[in-house]
């Protein structure tokens, strides 16, 4: 079994990699997106179940949030999207490990539907360390390898938009 996750972890690092080479924002959203599938079954392997749970409702949170344009709109599926992982960290709550999936997810919500390409990925830096932690604890290399190099490559990614 944690040959397969292991597996998993590693098809997921090339899709996450690739999304955070994309300068183009919705791009960037596709290829995590499905990423976020790819982690949420290494950590469902790894039986890491906050982390799974979080990161099967990612996926569907990171391509919509390229589609809403309106701010009621926005607003709503933000609010829906928070409750949804909150009650998802509570139903799986694992003790304080479970507090760093529940941050990264919500911080990234709203980096996704309130900030352009650029800020986006600036905020999304913080939920970066807390996914990196909560990889440490529950040992799952392949995530902690794809998302110490997602935030070098987030970065180099946010210097070519600061100088276009």
């Amino acid at each position: 079994m944690l040959f397969l996750a292991y597996l998993v972890g590693a098809m997921a690092i090339v899709v996450e990699w690739r999304s955070y080479l994309l300068c183009d924002a919705n791009g960037f959203r596709r290829w995590s997106a499905l990423g976020a599938v790819l982690w949420a079954w290494m950590y469902l392997l790894l039986g890491a179940w906050t982390a799974a749970l979080t990161l099967c409702c990612t996926a569907a949170r990171t391509l919509v949030s390229g589609i809403l344009t309106t701010k009621a709109r926005k607003h709503v599926c933000v609010c829906v999207f928070i409750a949804a992982f909150l009650l998802m960290t509570l139903v799986s709550w694992q003790g304080l490990v479970s507090l760093l999936p529940a941050f990264a997810v919500i911080n990234t919500t709203l980096a996704l539907f309130y900030l352009e390409n650029r800020s986006m990925r600036v905020l999304m830096l913080a939920s970066s360390l807390a996914w990196i932690a909560n990889d440490i604890i529950w040992q799952a290399w392949p995530a902690l390898l794809a998302e110490s190099v997602a935030v070098l490559l987030n970065l180099r990614t946010i210097s070519k938009l600061t100088s276009h």
